[in-house]
């Protein structure tokens, strides 16, 4: 009898295994599936019905050619927006995928902590991103189509999104008389407002770029995009080296260095290269162990996620910004080292093979920064392993009325904003760049870093 039991009991157990199972492999065949549909025009998503904070919006597929048609797109008013006065567009470009379907006031509370909860800000649904997906992007076995991927989602068709939400904003009556908009983007968001800045910015009062970067301006300065490792940590950089050199290093150590410095921790990247070095340390093993078992720093979950087409538009985005780099990187020495780089290889794999059979180009990014003549504030990082000063003061330099603050951080991200910042934020956007309000916050050189924040001499005061 009670082997009867424990018969029955092994075989429920199988029946659970293999359902669960099944439908594991269902979920996963979803996720690996190219779109087929998109939301048809008038309808809605259901965990997001329309109302004074959910606004849809049709756009065109190709801004350029009116024959593809249209898309059912969306964008967010916050939840304190108050037509009129200061509103303020934050831009990501959603290497990030932040921006998705938010139902409820709670869900905005990322968004708020940015810029503060009582600002009026709007948030946009890009293309690309789930939900909105296009089906045209891939080819009719589901592999993508990277010309047309390119085109389609890239950041020239997601500027355009951004100035048709602006003028929708108009005839709904949600902006002032003018139209003005105020923006707010930090990482690969920033170099998307440098862009809409170039082709739209006689719409645009102020601006508040963090932690970026600036494809052409790193190229005009013999620099990379993204920043070497050696920048920002020498030592890492040199040990990295030497296993790169003997074939030891791998995509998979570069990206869990490479998140490991955008939290600034240079020594647990030391720590880490040299565990990995050396078979005798076993605390050193034990610290790379415990890492990679972290999801954002686990490269193979990551590479997997990276073959979903629902990331598509990711891979888009990234190749825009340092396809250049990517192409001819060939570190010959440890100077040259570039993290970001060194895991690429492997997720752009696809795009740089492509590439190399002509069936994409790398992107052009030319921008006349001189001719915006709106406010521009730019935040870099001390520690910022992406980006930081340097970058930040080529930029904040090339817009005539412009100032930078440094501040003294090691991450890339100021996710969480301290009050200081907050504050800092808020006065720049309601009382703009020269006022004495805030030169008061750069003043302030036990929050700032006063010998690298830096205001052109070209700059002055808008009349």
């Amino acid at each position: 009898m009670k082997i009867a039991k424990r018969n029955l009991s092994c075989i429920i157990l199988i029946i659970v295994f293999a359902i669960g199972g099944f439908y594991g492999w269902q979920k996963y065949k979803v996720f690996m599936s190219a779109p087929t549909t998109r939301l048809a025009a008038g309808s809605y998503y259901p965990q997001m019905p329309p109302d004074d904070h959910h606004i849809y919006i049709q756009l065109p597929i190709n801004h350029d050619d009116p024959t593809f048609g249209t898309f059912t797109d969306f964008y967010l008013l916050s939840p304190n927006f108050k037509p009129g006065g200061n509103i303020i567009f934050q831009l990501y470009d959603n290497q990030q995928e932040m921006v998705g379907m938010i139902a409820s006031t709670s869900d905005f509370k990322v968004f708020d902590n940015r810029i503060g909860n009582e600002m009026s800000y709007v948030l946009i649904g890009n293309r690309g991103v789930s939900p909105t997906l296009f089906p045209e992007v891939f080819n009719k076995d589901g592999s993508p189509n990277y010309a047309l991927a390119l085109e389609l989602y890239g950041s020239n068709q997601q500027i355009e999104d951004i100035e048709a939400v602006r003028q929708d904003m108009v005839k709904r009556g949600l902006l002032s008389e003018d139209g003005k908009i105020m923006i707010y983007g930090g990482s690969g968001g920033g170099v998307l407002i440098q862009q809409y800045l170039d082709k739209y910015g006689e719409h645009v009062s102020r601006v508040l770029i963090e932690s970026t970067g600036a494809m052409d301006l790193a190229r005009k300065n013999n620099l990379t995009f993204a920043k070497k490792l050696y920048d920002s940590n020498p030592v890492a950089a040199e040990v990295y080296y030497k296993l790169y050199q003997k074939g030891k290093s791998s995509p998979s150590l570069a990206w869990m260095l490479f998140k490991i410095g955008l939290e600034g921790d240079t020594q647990l990247q030391i720590d880490i290269l040299n565990g990995d070095n050396s078979s005798f340390d076993l605390r050193r093993k034990y610290l790379y162990v415990i890492n990679w078992f972290k999801l954002p720093q686990n490269f193979p979950l990551i590479n997997l996620i990276f073959r979903f087409p629902q990331e598509l538009e990711v891979k888009v985005r990234i190749w825009e910004v340092v396809g250049d780099d990517l192409i001819k990187y060939n570190p010959t020495s440890a100077k040259e080292i570039n993290l970001m780089y060194e895991s690429l290889k492997v997720l752009l794999s696809d795009f740089l093979e492509a590439y190399r059979k002509g069936e994409i180009k790398s992107f052009s990014c030319e921008l006349d920064r001189s001719k915006y003549q709106g406010e521009v504030m730019v935040w870099a990082n001390t520690g910022d392993q992406d980006f930081g000063p340097h970058i930040a003061r080529l930029i904040s330099n090339a817009y005539p009325h412009s100032k930078l603050a440094v501040f003294e951080e090691k991450a890339h991200h100021v996710i969480r904003k301290s009050e200081f910042q907050l504050n800092f934020t808020k006065t720049f956007f309601e009382t703009g760049l020269y006022s004495q309000e805030t030169q008061k916050y750069f003043d302030d050189n036990s929050r700032l870093v006063p010998q690298l924040n830096h205001t052109p001499i070209t700059a002055q005061p808008l009349p």
